[in-house]
């Protein structure tokens, strides 16, 4: 017995220490309070502490955990590091992603409230969130778009689509990445004016966007690849032959899902302290009414035409499929 509770507690003991929490405390503060923004120019610890009105050992303990995660740089002078710049300073800012995150904890410190369960609008919900969605994926992204762009179809592609691509900043990514890539993207009508005037703003080229619901609208055709992410019809078997038209033949499908595991996580959790006004949720996160399995989707992938190519699984599932 006291070998189980050791083994089986160590989650709680964990969760206890807090310190992604505690991390995220901490920039989220500095980027709130204007630290960083005083650290355009370089400043000295004494200059930090009598600006904002700190304890001088404690302004030198934040700044030395800053600069151990890359965000600030300098010995007895210090300032903002290029990394802290972009995320912080520049036109792809996260801002409004810790902005959200604060919001979120709100949520977690009153869940009696949440646990009366709420409705969201779906085109409302993707709509106010999805420029801070797109650059929290972002974050941890690289790999899956060095993975696609490293893809011999990739380097030849013409025209690409993002399929439920909401932010654009992936189809954004790839045409960095092709310099004779068109990218498309295609979601719901408010989500596209949001991105729209986003990618407008950061100087983004060669993007067209689709308004439209891919479940009854068409997708558009002739594409050498379809990239989907997360997106609420991306285990569905309906919209498969779909997908398989809309490409060219040789074209790529990558889809990235999340597919539901055996045990039940926090994300989970979370999940179902609310609905959607259309879209039925099932009782795992980041899963509807009607969508399949892994096995399944491989199955109706294959029973439409499309050959395996590889497939990825990590947290999340990355499936390649080819148009023959």
């Amino acid at each position: 017995m006291e070998e189980f509770l050791r083994e089986n507690l160590n989650w709680l003991k964990n969760s206890l220490k807090m310190e992604d929490f505690k991390t995220f405390a901490i920039i989220a503060f500095c980027y709130r309070s204007k630290l960083f923004d005083f650290l355009e120019s370089e400043r000295r610890i004494e200059e930090v502490s009598n600006h904002f009105g700190f304890d001088l050992l404690a302004t030198k303990a934040l700044i030395y955990f800053l600069k151990s995660r890359g965000l600030v740089e300098g010995s007895e002078k210090f300032k903002i590091s290029n990394i802290c710049r972009i995320l912080f300073k520049s036109k792809l800012s996260i801002g409004e992603l810790l902005e959200e995150k604060l919001k979120e904890i709100d949520i977690w410190l009153n869940l009696e409230k949440a646990l009366k369960g709420t409705k969201r609008s779906e085109e409302e919900f993707f709509r106010n969130r999805i420029i801070s969605l797109g650059k929290f994926a972002l974050l941890g992204d690289i790999k899956v778009v060095n993975l696609i762009s490293e893809l011999e179809e990739f380097k030849k592609a013409e025209r690409l689509l993002d399929l439920g691509g909401g932010h654009g900043l992936y189809a954004y990514a790839f045409t960095l990445l092709n310099k004779n890539l068109k990218a498309f993207v295609f979601d719901l009508p408010k989500v596209i004016e949001v991105a729209k005037s986003f990618l407008k703003e950061i100087g983004a080229e060669r993007i067209e966007f689709i308004p439209g619901d891919f479940f009854r609208d068409p997708i558009g055709t002739n594409f050498d690849i379809i990239f989907s992410s997360f997106n609420p019809g991306g285990k569905k078997a309906e919209l498969i032959p779909k997908i398989y038209h809309a490409l060219k033949p040789g074209g790529i499908y990558v889809n990235r899902q999340y597919f539901p595991k055996e045990d039940f996580s926090v994300r989970d959790f979370e999940w179902n302290l609310w609905s959607f006004e259309k879209l039925e949720k099932n009782f795992k996160s980041f899963s509807f009414r009607g969508d399949l399995s892994l096995e399944e989707y491989i199955k109706e992938l294959e029973k439409v035409g499309f050959k395996i190519i590889r497939i990825i699984e990590e947290d999340y599932v990355i499936i390649l499929a080819k148009h023959p």
